[in-house]
């Protein structure tokens, strides 16, 4: 009997769980009228379950990058922004749908954060002229009033 006992502790001994781990860039707890969920964002694995009523991806949860802005998100008020084209070879277009466009101006900065140019914006549609640098990842920030409200991710290309 003490044998089987000593082979039952050293094989619980010897087997090994591993639960479900990630790291998380973020996450928070939300309630509403129909119940609470707590998510995370940052994480790569998950299982989705769906029902008549709705749908819940449970466990880890799907990363996402937002690849057209980054930076501060203005939601007081709609800004109508267009770059094109992008990516672009020599040209980036940037298209203001709005009246008070004088109000603002661009600053195009090179991956490491360098300002390499700058101007007031004085007309609904601006041209940039992106030929001289080499293939890269760029960011077009809109200032107004000093403060950023607006930053595209540019990719310049070669020919």
């Amino acid at each position: 009997m003490k044998s089987i006992i000593k082979i039952v502790f050293v094989v619980g001994l010897s087997i090994q769980s591993y639960a479900q781990s990630s790291v998380n860039t973020s996450g928070d707890n939300s309630s509403g009228s129909n119940g609470n969920v707590a998510f995370s964002i940052g994480e790569v694995f998950y299982d989705t379950a769906t029902s008549s009523s709705g749908s819940v991806a449970a466990g880890v949860q799907q990363a996402y990058e937002i690849t057209e802005t980054l930076g501060v998100d203005i939601t007081e008020i709609n800004m109508s922004l267009k770059i094109y084209p992008n990516p672009t070879p020599d040209i980036l277009n940037l298209k203001i749908g709005f009246n008070d466009y004088k109000k603002y101006r661009y600053e195009l900065y090179d991956n490491s954060g360098k300002s390499l140019s700058g101007k007031a914006i004085n007309e609904s549609q601006t041209s940039i002229k992106m030929a001289s640098y080499p293939a890269a990842v760029y960011y077009l920030k809109i200032i107004k009033d000093g403060k950023a409200m607006k930053v595209f991710k540019v990719l310049k290309t070669d020919k």
